[in-house]
């Protein structure tokens, strides 16, 4: 007789564990209260032992439904959490919710402990302005669904508010006034949002030639303003631009206390527009946070994560702030300002500030500060460009208009040789530097930094193309994992005549890369840069059009389709399943897995198809950044920032603090025994052995033209509309060679 089935209790748990019965339960119910290692393991072995019901990556049926969600907040003494917490009650109340508020006074150990005490009672939790570490946020989405506001985390639900623009507008108007400086009133540093505040300040200033200051840990309220004066007071600015309206109103109390006019000596913006910046006197200009509206979005998206657990996807809404214009600011400001464009007050007179211009710093803040920390005279000033396109050309419009620019730029390799053709960037080819660094960067990275055979960047990251691709999906409609592009394209005819819906595999057309990836994976170069003035195309050689056939010939016949993929951290396109397959660089996995958590295990990683032989593969690069340094810079300028790029690219302990996802250009990462035959928990393999292989077959026999942004133009103008059934794009070759052509004899390049 079959014996019955034992189901798994906790002692079970706690025996396979090694640990107490009481640190299971403490682990399984409520996160945060045991080390995070501990936790990890215990809820795998239930898991595994079939103790905890899984669904899309959190227990369903451990708890009973309460009615009850619980909001977290760093105080309730803040105007702004208050409206929040008011605005989130009315919309749950009228859904038939309670909320349950707890305040941390600012302290991430009592936000921790506020956690752990609403697990048990809520059936939901809101987080605003966290100020917890992110593997902390993590594991309280293991228990409960949660979401965010003020701070975004790949993978998690989060409501935020896009302040670019409304920071923007303010610099702007204060620019247009007459103001040529400004000072920013930090507010705690553990706060997402404050860092987020200073950098967009830090950008706009930039962008319009202002001074900028900074007065950093004020306390964000009106105690905290008045402090703030006295550190203002030793260099004072023609404006200040303060963390939230509460800082704004006590800096203005001190700053008459000491003699000055509001607006006339120095103008005020806050953030937030609470009721107070209308009623003190000026009247406080400030940027309209959108409370209410952000609160009514919060609600709104957990409770659908609550009634609906298996079927919501995570949800990045993002509002955006206005700026609003009243009495605090001079609207016919003269400014009596001397400074240069990037004053600092400095700890020393030995301390070097650099400026970096990057498209982003979320998830290289915590490297710069670990740089900071162990290289005391070294400070680097973060500009934030947003996005790769934006930051190229908030530098190359400065370049070109002979503007001061940033030390340092992060950016996108296949931009590297425009900027090096410009004369903008610094020749890194000192023998020393260039025999030092080799042995320690991947050799396809390496050759990537280069242009007419000189060193201008150190490259970040690896990003050699692999295939991610759905086993289940495939085993489903009866087809084979393609190890060749004729493969993929036969199963890709018989699968879109059974379901048109599907696709074997997908263009993206966000820019050209991906495009260009099949050619150079199949060992096909449209041109050739030779030395740094001559260019051969040979974009209408019958090779270069085979491919652009055959990919036409894809989209025709519904085997490809042509879109764009993701927005920088989301793949808000395509619904899970619509590609079986998808050939891209290898960091597209930590966006497939923050935009599909509910397919965990279900994507698998191998090499490319083959164009011919599958023993050929041949791989390719998409994307890619590298540290470049601008040229110009005093002999020990230039010496601390290749102490910085060399550090932040190359040093263990910055590698070893890159957010997960992104493979290190550092030779040797891909082989780190950590690193080889440890099994990906998203993709239930492990990736680094494919990546390693892929990292090998990377086609280096390719060239990147010396005016990138032109040719992204181009394609999209020309090639993109094209990429539909029908479209013909393969026609267009020879137009878009000969616009390329045009250009190149523009900026004085000889073409053949």
């Amino acid at each position: 007789m079959e014996r019955a089935h034992h189901k798994a209790t906790i002692y079970d748990i706690a025996r396979e564990a090694g640990v107490n019965p009481s640190t299971v339960s403490r682990a399984l119910n409520q996160p945060g209260r045991v080390a995070a290692k501990t936790e990890f393991r215990i809820r795998h072995i239930a898991e595994r032992l079939g103790y905890l019901a899984v669904d899309s990556g959190r227990d369903v049926g451990t708890m009973p439904a309460t009615g009850m969600v619980a909001a977290i907040v760093p105080t309730l003494t803040n105007p702004l959490y208050a409206a929040t917490i008011n605005a989130m009650q009315r919309r749950l109340q009228a859904k038939g919710y309670g909320l349950i508020t707890l305040g941390t006074d600012e302290q991430p150990v009592v936000e921790r402990k506020a956690m752990s005490y609403v697990m048990r009672n809520v059936d939901g939790v809101a987080l605003i302005s966290p100020r917890l570490s992110e593997p902390d946020i993590r594991r309280i989405l293991l228990v409960k669904p949660v979401v965010l506001l003020n701070r975004s985390i790949l993978g998690m639900t989060s409501i935020t508010i896009d302040m670019a623009r409304a920071i923007d507008d303010a610099v702007r108007n204060l620019k247009a006034c007459g103001h040529s400086s400004i000072t920013y009133l930090a507010g705690p540093t553990s706060s997402w949002s404050n860092e987020y505040r200073r950098r967009y300040v830090r950008a706009a200033a930039f962008h319009y030639d202002m001074t900028y200051r900074v007065v950093r840990e004020c306390e964000p309220d009106v105690s905290g303003g008045i402090k703030a004066v006295n550190q203002y007071l030793i260099r004072p600015t023609d404006a200040v631009l303060a963390f939230n309206d509460a800082l704004a109103a006590g800096f203005i109390t001190a700053a008459r206390r000491n003699g000055l006019r509001i607006p006339e000596d120095v103008s005020v913006i806050g953030v937030d527009n609470t009721e107070m910046s209308a009623i003190i006197t000026p009247s406080l200009s400030t940027i309209d946070m959108k409370i209410p509206d952000m609160a009514e979005h919060a609600a709104d998206a957990l409770i659908r994560m609550i009634r609906n657990p298996s079927g919501t996807r995570p949800e990045s809404i993002t509002l955006t702030a206005d700026y609003r214009l009243r009495d605090s600011v001079n609207e016919h400001k003269r400014s009596t300002m001397k400074l240069g464009p990037y004053a600092e007050i400095r700890q020393s007179s030995d301390t070097i500030v650099l400026t970096m211009l990057s498209n982003a710093f979320n998830e290289t803040m915590p490297r710069l500060n670990e740089f900071m920390r162990t290289h005391r005279h070294i400070v680097i000033d973060p500009i934030e460009g947003r996005t790769q396109e934006n930051t190229l050309s908030l530098y190359w419009e400065r370049v070109i208009n002979h503007r001061s620019v940033p030390d340092i730029i992060n950016v996108e390799r296949t931009a590297l040789p425009q900027l090096a053709a410009s004369g903008a960037l610094q020749d890194l080819s000192m023998e020393r530097v260039a025999s030092e660094l080799e042995p320690l960067v991947d050799k396809a990275a390496w050759r990537s930094v280069h242009y007419a055979g000189r060193l201008y960047g150190i490259p970040g990251d690896q990003s050699q193309t692999v295939m991610f691709y759905r086993p289940d999906l495939l085993k489903h409609y009866g087809l084979e994992k393609p190890r060749t592009w004729d493969e993929l394209y036969e199963e890709g005819v018989a699968l879109h005549a059974r379901n048109p819906k599907r696709y074997m595999g997908m263009i993206d057309t966000n820019d050209v890369q991906h495009y260009l990836s099949f050619f150079r994976s199949a060992r096909i170069k449209p041109w050739t840069v030779e030395g740094d003035s001559t260019i051969s195309f040979h974009m209408t050689d019958d090779t270069t059009l085979s491919i652009a056939r055959f990919l036409q010939q894809c989209i025709d016949d519904g085997v490809l389709k042509a879109e764009p993929l993701w927005d920088s951290r989301y793949m808000p396109s395509p619904e899970s399943g619509t590609y079986l397959t998808i050939t891209y660089a290898n960091w597209l996995g930590k966006i497939l897995s923050g935009s599909y958590p509910a397919d965990k295990g279900l994507w698998k990683v191998s090499l490319p198809p083959a164009y011919t032989d599958p023993v050929m593969i041949a791989t390719s690069e998409i994307g890619g950044s590298a540290l470049a340094v601008s040229s110009g810079l005093s002999p020990i300028r230039l010496k601390a920032a290749l102490t910085f790029i060399r550090w932040f690219q190359l040093d263990p302990a910055s590698v070893d603090l890159r957010a997960p996802g992104g493979v290190s250009a550092a030779a040797g990462y891909v082989e780190n025994p950590m690193r080889r035959g440890t099994v990906d928990p998203y993709f239930g393999q492990p990736i680094y052995d494919i990546y390693a292989k892929s990292a090998e077959r990377v086609n280096r026999d390719w060239d990147n033209l010396p005016f990138y942004s032109q040719l992204d133009a181009e394609f999209a103008r020309l090639i993109v509309p094209a990429l539909k059934p029908g479209g013909r794009s393969q026609d267009l070759f020879d137009e878009w060679e000969r616009r390329l052509k045009i250009y190149a004899i523009s900026q004085g390049f000889a073409v053949r």
